[in-house]
């Protein structure tokens, strides 16, 4: 979210008070999707070591219980965003818990591989919550950032599959082949690559956000194509997840500093002219140095 939120705002919070709003009501709405999640997938949670000490698994809380926490988190999360963000972040935190909590998690994970897909639609709501909180509109620089994280999430995702994958046969979900999966992994990483240089285009990132994006991002896809796949798939996924972490952050960073940069050379350069401007005016104006002699002569 904040990766978002900074860039729209110049690298600076406008106001600390309309960061914190955003950024703690973003978070409560996630936290209601994911209770909503973990009511719903209890009997899968319980056949998945990855899984199966969480509450509700283990029933140590009731799912009515869960389900008001979840209610609670999700009120508390909307009324944040509608009274100390903007409507249209609050729409998005809407979306995203539709999209997450509803089509992913109710219909689409258990039925077909493709819920990865729609699921990354939700993942990539954070950031664009926190830029539309400040900039109020949803630009091409917003489109932008959810190609670019769900583009992120793909290969995450999918590596967690590859490194889990008796975990998920167990769950009976569906799953991609390794081979699928590892196609999978290699195009959205290469398309994660692709859409971060378009995203500094749209958003006019300084050479520092190109260097820093560019050199990761080639790591990541130079892992993607890995031998080590074919050789030990588990650790090659366990390599992709983890560098994903790193990559996330580094992304987020590089969106607020490159932001800073970019203000902050810009309000020099506005400052600079403001001063030629003022320097010329100095310059050609008329200068008397001496008063002249109607107006020296003092009244007979």
């Amino acid at each position: 979210m904040l990766g978002g939120y900074f860039l729209a705002g110049g690298g600076r919070p406008a106001d600390p008070a309309h960061l914190l709003a955003t950024l703690l009501g973003t978070a409560l709405v996630i936290g209601c999707g994911c209770v909503i999640n973990n009511c719903a997938d209890r009997d899968i949670d319980r056949r998945m070591v990855r899984t199966c000490h969480r509450a509700l698994a283990l029933r140590t809380i009731a799912v009515p219980t869960a389900a008001s926490y979840a209610i609670a988190l999700g009120v508390s999360g909307f009324g944040l965003l509608w009274a100390g963000s903007n409507r249209l972040a609050c729409l998005l935190a809407l979306v995203g818990l539709v999209i997450y909590a509803g089509v992913y998690t109710f219909w689409l994970k258990r039925r077909s591989h493709w819920g990865t897909l729609v699921g990354s639609l939700s993942g990539a709501m954070p950031p664009v919550i926190g830029y539309c909180a400040v900039s109020a509109r949803f630009d091409a620089t917003a489109m932008m950032l959810v190609v670019v994280f769900c583009c992120w999430q793909m290969p995450h995702s999918h590596a967690i599959t590859v490194m889990r994958r008796e975990d998920f046969r167990a769950a009976r979900l569906p799953l991609l082949s390794l081979s699928q999966a590892h196609r999978q992994i290699q195009t959205y990483t290469l398309a994660f690559c692709a859409s971060t240089l378009v995203l500094g285009v749209v958003a006019r990132m300084d050479i520092l956000y190109f260097a820093v994006v560019s050199a990761l991002g080639g790591y990541w896809l130079a892992l993607a194509n890995s031998s080590v796949r074919r050789v030990d798939p588990a650790r090659w996924a366990r390599s992709i997840f983890g560098f994903s972490i790193l990559l996330v952050m580094a992304l987020n960073l590089m969106l607020a500093l490159s932001s800073l940069c970019r203000a902050t050379c810009e309000s020099s350069w506005a400052n600079q002219q403001a001063d030629r401007v003022l320097q010329s005016a100095r310059i050609h104006a008329p200068v008397y140095r001496h008063a002249p002699a109607s107006l020296s002569r003092s009244p007979s």
